[in-house]
């Protein structure tokens, strides 16, 4: 809880909407479940920067319960709501999680990640802020906890969680989505609670770096989050390749047993974390372009804390140059929104604005004035960032982060700058009749893969069977729309699979997927095939469709019978771990094995590449 927390008088602690002063109630529990509660412990699990291992909080969690009735905590707290006590024990059991965190040495530099159910967030009497406060009531200003919300729980229609959570907020109390993804709410919850944190469920993380389907779809929550200004936290993190993956997808924190077990020894908050300082480390990836391009436009324009006194803004705004808008951070760094100087005018522009700036009748920390902004990572690939903009609460500006903490800002103009910038390269290196990234764009994907030695990667070289006889017989016309026919294929299946797909030019194509199981992504690509085989019988009439072949000339001039359009391609899988592999290695073994993918039955060739510089020899297609 942060000094915001101050600005809540204590009898305004009742959760309820719209609850008088003065309204507020102690939980009184029955005596067996104050000794129930007395013999369970709390265990403290890290969440951490993902770039710099630094320790952002601890989740308390419940130990013990094999000492009670009960198997877990959800049964524990089904038991007491079926007793109408559940913001009773909600609330003891908070309260014994803050004692033992404030029993750690150096905790104010961590904050408090405590769940919460559903069932109770904003129910009425809920003393959700006692807990939380110093012996004497008063409001604890070295403690920052944010709530989780677990998704798991069905929340009633009538519930209004945006209203309850605007008090939790009020006071100074985070909030973060647990579980997102695998329960009743979804998508509506994460709309109504405007959280600050968004926790991914480890079912989406567990083998997220072999699964396409998994990766899309954490790739499009951190982007949608990051758009609301709501940073991410992977939960279940547990290889050094889910790690990297998460990271490089903009995942802001990580928690799970790769970083550290919960423990019920924990005497000390770290202050940060070796193994992720190692794995990045070793990590020696080149930073990607986008990363190296946002940190040359955006502004390392100086935030302001949000305990700041609120007459520091006059001082931010004032001058010729001063910025028109203020990026308002916590004492972790960590980006809340902005302050804009437009907002401000009856108090800047004012005789009196100082003093009306004091009066305490209009709060006393910067919260109250502070509108969310988007927030991107600094290694956001450019598109998002881009996306990010497009959002109305981007119209000032997005906030870029690094490691979860503030970086700077890039303002509106840089913005538009990089659109057009990207604009101009998309145009220089697009196959103008497919649209699709061109040569220079696939040998940059091909050189970025053979970097990234730590994942399998799937490389596949397509082309069609017999175009020529089928350009000469039906037209140029009909030749352009079986490539444009293949091209949108390519399109929506790189899309669906979190791949890449590129025009190398004519009838030559080419896809990758990385990180992919390599019996999964194999059959993606052998399915690419055989839709476009179905697809390209709508470009013949009824007959040749019957017949399955069509009479063309060949490269000496004679008629024959062809049979209808296909695609056939190599596939070439690269094996995880050191290696010396170029590009040139991996042409010559296309060009060695793209006789064998057309006379194959499934029109495919798989070659696996060794890590060592020369291919294997040519071998029978194994798509």
């Amino acid at each position: 809880m942060d000094e915001a927390m101050a600005s809540v008088p204590a009898e305004e602690w009742d959760d309820r909407p719209g609850a008088p002063a003065g309204s507020a109630r102690k939980a009184a529990l029955p005596a067996e479940w104050t000794r129930l509660l007395a013999g369970l412990s709390v265990a403290f699990q890290p969440i951490v920067q993902m770039r710099t291992g630094r320790c952002h909080g601890m989740e308390a969690l419940l130990r013990g319960l094999e000492r009670s009735p009960f198997a877990s905590p959800n049964d524990l707290l089904d038991a007491a709501c079926m007793q109408g006590l559940l913001a009773e024990v909600e609330c003891a059991l908070h309260g014994k999680a803050v004692a033992a965190f404030r029993a750690l040495d150096n905790w104010p530099d961590a904050k408090l990640f405590l769940n919460i159910d559903a069932r109770v967030v904003g129910v009425a009497g809920s003393p959700w802020l006692a807990p939380f406060a110093l012996d004497g009531g008063t409001p604890d200003p070295r403690l920052t906890v944010s709530l989780e919300i677990s998704e798991r729980r069905e929340l009633r229609p009538d519930h209004s969680i945006e209203q309850a959570i605007d008090r939790y907020r009020q006071a100074g109390i985070g909030v973060a989505l647990d579980d997102f993804g695998v329960g009743f709410a979804g998508l509506r919850l994460l709309y109504e609670s405007k959280p600050d944190y968004l926790k991914i469920d480890r079912y989406f993380i567990d083998g997220i770096d072999q699964d396409t389907r998994k990766r899309a779809i954490a790739h499009a929550l951190v982007g949608y989050a990051h758009a609301l200004g709501i940073l991410i936290i992977a939960e279940g993190v547990e290889t050094e390749k889910e790690f990297y993956t998460c990271r490089d997808l903009g995942c802001d924190f990580a928690q799970g047993y790769l970083i550290a077990r919960p423990s019920l020894e924990l005497h000390a908050v770290p202050e940060r974390y070796g193994i992720v300082e190692e794995l990045n480390r070793r990590d020696r990836r080149k930073p990607n372009e986008a990363r190296l391009r946002l940190s040359e436009v955006i502004e390392r324009q100086p935030p302001l804390a949000v305990n700041s006194p609120k007459t520091e803004l006059l001082d931010y705004f004032r001058g010729d140059n001063s910025p028109s808008i203020a990026p308002i951070v916590d004492r972790q760094q960590r980006p809340l929104g902005l302050i804009r100087e437009r907002d401000l005018k009856r108090f800047v522009y004012s005789r009196f604005g100082s003093e009306l700036l004091r009066n305490k009748g209009l709060g006393d920390t910067l919260l109250d004035l502070v509108v969310k902004s988007p927030v991107c990572d600094i290694s956001t690939p450019l598109d998002q960032v881009i996306e990010a903009f497009s959002a109305e609460e981007a119209s000032d500006g997005i906030i870029i982060i690094e490691g979860g903490e503030y970086a700077g800002f890039l303002s509106s103009g840089a913005l538009i700058r990089l659109v057009h910038e990207r604009n101009l390269a998309m145009a220089a290196d697009q196959n103008p009749l497919t649209r699709l990234p061109g040569n220079a764009a696939i040998v940059r994907h091909i050189e970025r893969a053979l970097q990234e030695q730590d994942r399998k990667h799937v490389l596949a070289y397509l082309d069609f069977d017999n175009f020529k006889p089928f350009n000469d017989r039906f037209g140029f016309r009909q030749g352009d729309r079986a490539i444009l026919m293949f091209s949108e294929r390519l399109k929506a299946w790189a899309s669906g699979n979190g791949g890449f797909a590129g025009h190398i030019g004519g009838d030559d194509f080419f896809v990758a997927l990385s990180g992919a199981a390599e019996e999964d992504a194999l059959a993606r690509v052998a399915d690419l095939v055989a839709q476009f085989r179905s697809d390209a019988e709508s470009l013949y009439d009824a007959e040749a469709r019957e017949a399955g072949c069509f009479e063309g000339k060949d490269r000496y001039g004679a008629v024959r019978r062809f049979p209808l359009l296909s695609a056939s391609g190599v596939v070439v899988v690269i094996a995880p771990g050191p290696h010396r592999l170029t590009s040139d290695a991996i042409n010559t073994a296309i060009a060695g094995h793209k006789a064998i993918a057309k006379e194959s039955p499934d029109k495919l060739c798989t070659v696996h590449l060794p890590p060592s510089l020369s291919p294997p020899p040519p071998s029978a297609g194994e798509g």
